[in-house]
This record gives C-alpha cells, sequence and structure tokens, in this order.
C-alpha cells in the first residue's frame, strides 16, 4: 500500500473523526461520528448552526471565550444530551445564552458535560470541556 492513499478502513480519511463518552459512566453522547469542520464552514449569524451537523470545531478556530475551560463546539443536534435540573444555568433572552456555567449533562448519570448557547442574538452550538468526555469508550 501507498502512502496516502485513501482506502476504507486504513483510517487516513477518518483521522478527524471521534465520537463522545460521558468519563462517568461511559455513555455514548454522540448521535454518529462529528468530523472536524473546516474554518470556512463556520457559521456565526444570529439563530444559526456555528457549524453542519455532526461536525465540531477547536475553540481558538470559533474565536469564542468562556469563563470556563472548553476546548471544542459540536454542533448541538448532534449530541443526546439532557437540559441541566438547575434551570438558572439555561438563562438568557430567548434561549441559553451563559457562558460561563455547564448547562448540559450526560442523560445516564446526570454529569455536567457541556454548555449548549442557543440564543437569538447568537449561533447554536454546544461547548465541550475535553475533561468530562472521553472519545472513545473506557470500557
Amino acid at each position: 500500500m501507498r502512502l496516502g492513499r485513501r482506502e476504507k478502513g486504513t483510517g487516513i480519511k477518518e483521522k478527524n473523526k471521534m465520537e463522545l463518552y460521558c468519563k462517568k459512566c461511559n455513555q455514548k453522547l454522540t448521535k454518529g461520528p462529528l468530523s472536524q469542520a473546516k474554518v470556512s464552514s463556520i457559521n456565526h449569524g444570529d439563530e444559526k448552526d456555528l457549524v453542519p451537523l455532526h461536525q465540531y470545531v477547536f475553540l481558538a478556530e470559533a474565536e469564542y471565550n468562556f469563563e470556563i475551560p472548553i476546548d471544542f463546539l459540536v454542533n448541538n443536534k448532534s449530541l443526546n444530551l439532557d437540559n441541566h435540573t438547575e434551570s438558572i444555568r439555561l438563562q438568557g433572552c430567548c434561549g441559553p445564552s451563559e457562558f460561563g456555567q455547564l448547562n448540559q449533562i450526560c442523560p445516564n448519570c446526570k454529569s455536567e458535560i457541556g454548555l449548549l448557547i442557543d440564543d437569538c442574538w447568537t449561533p447554536r452550538f454546544i461547548a465541550i470541556d475535553s475533561n468530562k468526555i472521553s472519545k472513545k469508550p473506557l470500557w
């Protein structure tokens, strides 16, 4: 096999794909594999998806500032997460827009996982702290 050849199962084309799992209970959180979005596909428009479905972008590429550790941003329709039980974490004008507290939890064990941003003056996405998830099943 020649180097760089794109054959099924080699992992070359799949290099930037990942799935997310809860570190506490190993629950799969993604609805399918996530691929890295091109910077040119980032949409900062109000009430628009920041990145396309089943894609993610590293925080540095999206140029947002958070008050908490965040590593990457994911299309909010690509994840299976629940809203936090503390409604104060879901405040905003027309939807959640608080950049300082995790407001999305694992549907299985209720661990805090991410931060949903979905307001009328922001694009829609979920911000993820890598310390809360695993990119592979832990067991």
